[in-house]
């Protein structure tokens, strides 16, 4: 028997515009957050550095660190997210979608009878195998994610980063370390992005705290728009009273704004301390100049928006967002990003409450099972120009099952419309990230990249990689079964995390003369090839002429 989930929860829905968000009714739906006053946040510690100029034209491949674990990603209560979850048995149904009385009309993105589709027409452009975990240095797991530029692809993983090209042929490689130039460094939990308006690639890693040092993180960004070029490349130290001596700086957030660099990181010493958010300003970083920012203490796992726009465009205000599994979301206000002057507000507390997942995700032909993390949102949520959504995704739980969330943001009135997504009714959903293309004021092409497992399938299907989206006009459906497979795996009996996040990109140049520049994006995700993992990198293309 089909289960099907709850089609959509929605708050806040009366001041979206109709070209954007669909119009719903939702039984259980929270009422909006009542205004309330911000909260300014005094900063309570700086970070400061000086580069040092790497070219991986000229930089020896370094030796790669032997390991078969890496430090895991952990919650607020300090343990490794996951480790007090259920194994995955749970088979109770789930939630009908008609129990919500969400009304989807149809619509560029809705069949007949209301139904949400994939985006018609969808082109995938290349979809090839990335970074494995043999490749990879062993570490598990991938903490997959990918940038694209006008001509290359940098895929950065656990201990290597590799450049392809757009279809996937290789143009060079280096352990994390020694891409850094950082020797035998235990370096993890790297994020790239892409700067599409300065042309330069930027790459973020942590490392382990050390004892009776100032805590530290490591920031890179390229000299030019040629990945496999020289990067300038800063030891970013952290002192003042956030950050004590022996600090691990943890989960380190990567976005952008148009001047600005934005970071955030959940710290443990050795148990959980707090969290911190900081920017830092790019016409310093790209040509070498020493910094020196701010640091504002934020909630578990506050991950910076990044900016979108072909080029990045100016935007009034730089948002962080934080999801909060009972509550809802917090909203901070960030001004002056690239100093002086970095202020930050807690803008707001909004009301739409969520449940982590409360299992673990199955396999086929296993009892082994996998870290569906904890509900926060783990890859940056994404802004365009000045418009005043926010759009995000993260896990949750779903009648029992592992599942996804995404959503927008209305900054201009604290309030937020959310929607489920899922593979079927009996699937285990998981490991999301979404970008997001402004077409017009307000009016956003939508990737939705996630994966799962469906152990109730007639034929049982072991961890794949999917995507869905939404086109203009198209609202806020929940996507729900119509999902796009783009590779399938097998399980795996030696790794139990997965993730421990992917990727969503919107490609800087039209995939082809007909595709107009908006309308592709670049998605990375994790899976399984022979028990270990394995990554898949995809430009996917949607919207009329591509």
């Amino acid at each position: 028997m089909g289960r099907l989930r709850n089609a959509m929860a929605a708050t806040g829905c009366a001041a979206l515009l109709a070209s954007l968000l669909v119009t719903v009714d939702v039984a259980a739906a929270s009422p909006p957050t009542a205004p309330a006053a911000q909260v300014a946040i005094a900063p309570a510690g700086r970070g400061y550095a000086t580069p040092k100029l790497i070219d991986q034209r000229t930089n020896s491949p370094a030796r790669q660190t032997a390991t078969t674990a890496d430090h895991p990603v952990l919650g607020v209560d300090g343990k490794p997210t996951g480790a007090t979850l259920p194994a995955g048995i749970s088979k109770a149904a789930k939630p009908s979608a008609a129990a919500t009385s969400a009304r989807i009309p149809d619509g560029p993105n809705t069949g007949p009878s209301g139904q949400p589709r994939a985006p018609s027409p969808t082109t995938i452009n290349s979809n090839f195998a990335g970074i494995d975990q043999a490749g990879g240095g062993g570490a598990q797991p991938s903490d997959i994610n990918a940038s694209v530029g006008t001509t290359q692809i940098m895929e950065t993983v656990n201990r290597r980063v590799t450049v392809f090209s757009k279809t996937g042929v290789l143009q060079c490689t280096n352990t994390l370390a020694g891409w850094l130039g950082l020797g035998t460094t235990n370096v993890f939990d790297p994020r790239t992005i892409y700067d599409n308006l300065n042309n330069r690639f930027v790459i973020i890693a942590t490392t382990s705290g050390t004892a009776g040092a100032a805590p530290r993180l490591f920031l890179a960004a390229s000299t030019t728009s040629n990945a496999c070029g020289s990067y300038f490349v800063y030891t970013l130290t952290f002192t003042g009273a956030l950050f004590p001596n022996g600090m691990l700086l943890d989960y380190p957030y990567l976005g952008q704004d148009r001047t600005a660099i934005l970071s955030s990181t959940n710290n443990f010493n050795p148990g959980y301390v707090n969290s911190t958010a900081w920017s830092v300003s790019k016409a310093q970083l790209y040509v070498g100049g020493a910094v020196s920012f701010p640091a504002f203490s934020v909630a578990f796992s506050t991950a910076p928006v990044t900016v979108t726009g072909i080029p990045i465009a100016a935007t009034a205000n730089t948002y962080y967002v934080a999801g909060v599994p009972g509550t809802g979301y917090n909203l901070y206000r960030m001004n002056n990003s690239a100093g002086p002057g970095t202020t930050l507000v807690l803008q707001a507390t909004i009301a739409s409450a969520y449940a982590a997942p409360s299992r673990r995700v199955n396999q086929c032909g296993t009892t082994v099972t996998l870290d569906p993390l904890d509900g926060r949102i783990a890859w940056a949520p994404v802004q365009a120009r000045n418009s005043t959504f926010v759009w995000f995704t993260h896990g949750q739980n779903i009648g029992g099952f592992p599942g996804v969330r995404y959503g927008a943001i209305n900054t201009a009135t604290n309030t937020v419309t959310v929607a489920n997504a899922f593979h079927s009714g009996t699937s285990d959903d998981f490991n999301p990230s979404l970008g997001a293309f402004e077409t017009a004021p307000n009016s956003f092409n939508i990737w939705l990249n996630w994966a799962y497992t469906d152990t109730g399938a007639t034929t049982c299907t072991n961890t794949s990689t999917t995507f869905n989206g939404v086109l203009p006009g198209g609202g806020l459906p929940a996507l729900t079964g119509s999902d796009i497979t783009l590779v399938t795996g097998s399980n795996t009996t030696t790794n139990t995390r997965f993730g421990d996040y992917s990727s969503v990109h919107v490609d800087p140049v039209p995939a082809s003369g007909t595709c107009p520049a908006g309308s592709t994006a670049l998605l990375a995700q994790q899976y399984f090839v022979g028990g270990n993992w394995a990554t898949r990198l995809a430009r996917v293309s949607i919207g009329p002429g591509c």
